[in-house]
């Protein structure tokens, strides 16, 4: 007769091979409650590995149970008020959290959201801004992600696939030159030059307006890029960095806007090398607000004839003009500040020569 394989006890938790052949693991809280792994597994080496860290956590003293008493709207004020971003940023979560999350899920444990209702709460949201429901879904997977590093839950519930990109309604779109210089000619006199700058060193519109003396080095031609102004949000601040790291760039400008840089910063900009480029009329020691400079901006454009043109064409013109040049992507990339660590570090070995030569050739085609 043959031997009988002995069966051993487990020193911790229970496995158990389930009718579709996968795992599930299992382990008994302090409280005595069992407490099932969020998911099943497909080796039985894994659920091992998965009650292994649960026994570590336990005897180490980090171990968290679940916590069915955590309401979404508590943990996403906690998190809004440690998560350390820009000040913009804050509000902008802030402000999406309390209009597309709030109303829906606000007084919801946390434990108790599923992928279903977040799906269904997807499937709400308005379909005629898809930038703001992506903006939403990201601030929703951010708290969840945060509520599952602190072991308030196992998984996230919010991973809607797709869910966190759009696609824009529109695209930006280069203007000719001559458009470039009947626009400016529109503008106010003491704010033409932040349209030239912008078009023709692909700048962001907050970028330009960000600009300050000490940031215009005429002996070599050079921008140099490190603030940036945006709409006030919540009494938040309208100047600060740059977008990113990668945002902080030196920008060679072409020859041909030397001498109107200079009357500007005669005629126009503030004193002494804090003082901005483009000051505001209104306050003293401020930057022209993005809004001032937005509203001017429409005026001018139906003044000069265009349609469908937004600052931020300016900035797709002035990559659009200086690709033209023969630029490589490395070396536009770099002219521009793209924000991508991957990118970053691909295009990070432009050379300031080349990006002298780029301003050159592009000041030869004005």
């Amino acid at each position: 007769m043959a031997a009988q394989k002995r069966r051993t006890r487990r020193p911790f938790g229970a496995i158990r091979k389930l009718p579709s052949g996968r795992y599930q693991a299992s382990y008994l809280d302090p409280h005595g409650q069992r407490v099932n792994a969020p998911v099943t597994f497909t080796a039985k080496m894994d659920a091992d590995g998965w009650l292994s860290v649960q026994r570590a956590a336990l005897e180490t003293g980090t171990w968290r149970g679940r916590d069915d008493k955590t309401t979404v709207g508590e943990f996403a004020e906690q998190w809004l008020a440690t998560h350390r971003v820009r000040e913009r940023s804050t509000v902008k979560y802030r402000t999406t959290y309390q209009r597309w999350i709030r109303p829906t899920f606000g007084t919801t444990a946390l434990s108790a959201v599923t992928p279903a209702m977040v799906r269904k709460w997807m499937s709400i949201l308005p379909a005629d801004k898809p930038a703001a429901r992506a903006g939403a879904y990201r601030v929703m997977a951010q708290i969840f992600r945060a509520a599952v590093d602190d072991g308030i839950l196992h998984e996230s519930p919010v991973r809607v696939k797709g869910a966190a990109t759009y696609t824009p309604k529109r695209d930006g779109h280069a203007l000719t030159v001559e458009q470039v210089h009947a626009l400016a000619a529109k503008m106010p006199e003491e704010r033409r030059l932040a349209v030239t700058l912008a078009a023709y060193c692909a700048l962001r519109p907050g970028e330009a307006l960000g600009l300050r003396r000490r940031d215009v080095d005429t002996r070599k031609r050079v921008l140099n890029i490190r603030e940036t102004v945006s709409a006030r949000h919540d009494g938040g601040q309208a100047i600060g960095p740059v977008k990113t790291a990668g945002s902080v760039r030196a920008v060679h400008y072409p020859n041909v806007l030397h001498e109107p840089i200079l009357a500007h910063l005669r005629e126009h900009a503030a004193e002494g090398q804090q003082g901005h480029l483009f000051p505001s009329p209104r306050f003293p020691g401020q930057p022209l607000s993005f809004g001032g400079y937005t509203y001017t901006f429409r005026l001018a454009v139906k003044a000069a004839g265009l349609e469908d043109v937004r600052p931020a064409d300016l900035r797709h013109t002035g990559a659009t003009l200086a690709a033209a040049t023969g630029a490589t992507t490395r070396e536009l990339m770099a002219r521009l500040g793209h924000t991508s660590p991957e990118i970053a570090m691909r295009y990070q070995h432009a050379t300031a020569e080349r990006d002298r030569a780029i301003a050159d050739r592009l000041g030869e085609s004005l």
